[in-house]
This record gives structure tokens, C-alpha cells and sequence, in this order.
């Protein structure tokens, strides 16, 4: 991995045996720098930065990627966006250039901004329409009180009253080239990753300030919500979690994995394969900065909520005082160095795991770390996290019909 400073914006450059190069801008910015007034503007300003650049409109961006054999997208988050593209080895530069000119160099057409308002609108109403989904945005803002943790798209009411030049104005605040990350795997050299970023990429908006963003604590209680016309009743438990780069935070992942990680796990080994209450039952953390959380999230018969939380609170509280086999601790190993590996294969995959996890503070060998730190948690370690974890009272969110 090399780390390179090129004319004030910091480069991250893995090279692999692929021919398929993933290129990355990311941005240090997502949903949580967003105050009450602007509560989707990050995820509309991604949308926006492909209508239209200075020399290309929106069809041209999408036809000139097609025409390389370029795939071509972004993504939103809470604490990150990224500009993303996959490109065949031989057309690096063609690919390079055009990610580079939609970020540089967008023109933010008025006449595009009132139309993809409509499509982000659908949307939002597209995620309103699935239970857990729709359960999971209002329980999740709900656990976190410090506001970092509203759901990324925004909801409709603030979506429509978002105007144009709040979102330039976002984006020079946070689209600074101290507050971004270029991002390159594959089977070139870095010299010509050098040259073209010298050649393309000369953003050099004046470096903000950066803002660090509120810790969260945390509520627990219940949240009862319905929603009209959903056969199944939605249940999710929180429970805080470790920051991103504490140093327990590996051994909580095996734990929260044990948990509910696969088919294999303690949770659904119980309520889906022994008592049949659930198709599926799932544990996994999620951490950003400002506010982490483990969430546990399953769906049955509105009947059954009773029994599935009982069954729930039992196996969570057996896991902070028996000991866990050793097959067990063997087969979640197992299951997470599988699923790195897997995932890191593709210049996409590996890119993705290495430039969010130096964005969140790694700047160590940042995959062997996470392997041997994988392979040394013990059962005692997962016993302790367990009893550390969910030591407090956790919130639990409920979704029922309200047809009755």
C-alpha cells in the first residue's frame, strides 16, 4: 500500500493482479455534517454531481462510460461519500478523467435539480415502503440523541424544501482537498497513477477546517410504531457499541458475529432452526463516528413479539456467563476470514475495506492487523465483551400492523 500526497490531496494506491481498476474519490463528509435544514443534502449533492459537467451533459457521462465498459456510480453515507468507478486496466486514463471531471467539475444544471428532486423523493418513498427498512431509519435516529444518525436520504418534507445553493454550499464547505481521499487497486504502477492525477485532478478548493462531530449517548425503552399493510411484525434491539478503532472492538465483532452472524449462530440456531418463530434473525455492529451500535433484527408473527424478545434477552444474557465452545469460536473465525478474503479479492472490494478503514483511522497493515486480530480473540474474550456490551438497558423498536 502506498500513502502519497499529490498536489494536496492525499492518495491511497494498492496494486493487484486484476484487470479491473477501481478508482475512489471519497469524501470525509456524509449525512452527520448536515444540520436540521439540510437533512439530505449530501446524498442529493452526490446525485446532482452527475447531471451535467462543463463538457459533458448527463447522457454524455453515462454514454462515455458505457462506451469504456466502465461501471460508474456513488454512494452516501452517514460519514462518508464516494465516487466510484470500474474500469478495464488498458482505459485507467479515460476512466481516471471522467470520474475526476464529475467531481471537479459539475455544473449543478437548475433544470436537472427539480427533477432529480422527484427521483430522490421516489426514492425515499421506496425505503418508506419496506418494514425493516422504515423500522430501522426512525429507530436508529431514535437511539442516537445527538442528531448524527437521521437517515442519510433525508426525509420527504425537508427533500422538498432543499434549494439549489444549499447545496454548492455544501459541497465548498466539505469538498475540500483536506477532507478527501483518492483511491486506486489495480494491476498498474504508480507512477502512472501519479502522472495522470497530476495530469487530471488539480481540486484545489481551499482546505476547511475540519469539524469533529458529537459523541452520542444513548436511549433505551421501547419504541412501538405501526404502519398499515405489512403481514409481518418487525423487531430490533440496540444496544451501543465500540468506537471504529478501540481496541476491543475486533473481539465485540466475533462476539456480536456469535450472535447472530450466520446460520450457524446462537440466535438462529434458536428461534429460526429450533422453535421456528422467524425466516432469519441477524446481529451486527455498525460503527461511525459520532455514534455506533450493535442492532439485532428479525421479523415474526405480531403474536410472537413477546416470546421473541423473552427468547432473545435469554441468549444474550447466557452469552456474558457460559462459555461458547470451541467449535463455535472455530466456525465464526472461519466465517470472517472467509467473508475478508472474499471480499477483498476484487479491486472494488479491496479498495473499499482499505480506503474507508484509513478514513476511520487505520494507518497500520491494515488487513494482516485485522486477521491476526481475528484469530486471537479467545472465549474468554467473547464472554467479557458479551457482559460488557450489553451491560446496559438496550432500546427495543417494534413495527406493527395497524389494520389490527
Amino acid at each position: 500500500m502506498i500513502l502519497e500526497n499529490i498536489q494536496g490531496t492525499q492518495v491511497l494506491f494498492v496494486k493487484n493482479a486484476s484487470q479491473i481498476v477501481n478508482i475512489q474519490i471519497l469524501v470525509n463528509t456524509g449525512s452527520s455534517n448536515e444540520n436540521a435544514m439540510q437533512y439530505g443534502i449530501a446524498h442529493f449533492l452526490e446525485h446532482m454531481s452527475f447531471k451535467g459537467t462543463i463538457k459533458r451533459d448527463a447522457k454524455r457521462i453515462n454514454r462515455d462510460a458505457d462506451l469504456m465498459g466502465a461501471k460508474l456510480n456513488a454512494w452516501t453515507w452517514h460519514d462518508q461519500t464516494s465516487y466510484h468507478l470500474n474500469v478495464m486496466t488498458e482505459k485507467f486514463e479515460e476512466g481516471f478523467e471522467l470520474l475526476s471531471d464529475i467531481y471537479q467539475y459539475s455544473t449543478f444544471p437548475a433544470e436537472e435539480f427539480e427533477k432529480e428532486r422527484s427521483v430522490i423523493i421516489s426514492e425515499t418513498r421506496r425505503y418508506e415502503d419496506d418494514p425493516p427498512m422504515y423500522l430501522s431509519d426512525i429507530a436508529v435516529d431514535h437511539f442516537c440523541d445527538n442528531g448524527l444518525a437521521h437517515k442519510v436520504i433525508g426525509p420527504e418534507e425537508s427533500i422538498k424544501k432543499l434549494a439549489l445553493n444549499q447545496l454548492t454550499d455544501f459541497r465548498k464547505e466539505y469538498y475540500c482537498s483536506n477532507n478527501i481521499l483518492i483511491s486506486i487497486v489495480g494491476n498498474i504502477e504508480f507512477q502512472e497513477v501519479k502522472q495522470v492525477i497530476e495530469k487530471y485532478f488539480i481540486h484545489n478548493i481551499a482546505s476547511s477546517v475540519a469539524k469533529k462531530l458529537p459523541v452520542s449517548t444513548y436511549r433505551s425503552g421501547e419504541l412501538n410504531l405501526t404502519k398499515s399493510d405489512i403481514q409481518e411484525a418487525q423487531y430490533q434491539l440496540y444496544y451501543p457499541a465500540l468506537p471504529y478503532l478501540d481496541n476491543q472492538a475486533v473481539a465485540q465483532g466475533v462476539m456480536t458475529f456469535v450472535l447472530g452472524g450466520n446460520a450457524s449462530s446462537v440466535l438462529f440456531e434458536r428461534l429460526r432452526e429450533e422453535l421456528g418463530l422467524c425466516y432469519g434473525i441477524y446481529a451486527r455492529p455498525n460503527r461511525f463516528e459520532g455514534f455506533n451500535y450493535i442492532d439485532i433484527t428479525s421479523s415474526c408473527a405480531a403474536s410472537d413479539l413477546d416470546l421473541m424478545h423473552s427468547e432473545v434477552m435469554n441468549i444474550i444474557k447466557n452469552l456474558t456467563v457460559e462459555k461458547i465452545s470451541l467449535e463455535r469460536l472455530e466456525m465464526v473465525k472461519a466465517s470472517l476470514l472467509s467473508s475478508l478474503y472474499m471480499n477483498i479479492e476484487s479491486s472494488a472490494g479491496l479498495n473499499s475495506y482499505l480506503s474507508l478503514a484509513y478514513l476511520r483511522g487505520e494507518k497500520e497493515d491494515i488487513i494482516n492487523k485485522r486477521v491476526s486480530d481475528i484469530k486471537a480473540v479467545t472465549i474468554s474474550d467473547v464472554i467479557e465483551s458479551a457482559a460488557q456490551t450489553f451491560a446496559v438497558e438496550p432500546l427495543v423498536a417494534k413495527l406493527t400492523s395497524s389494520n389490527g
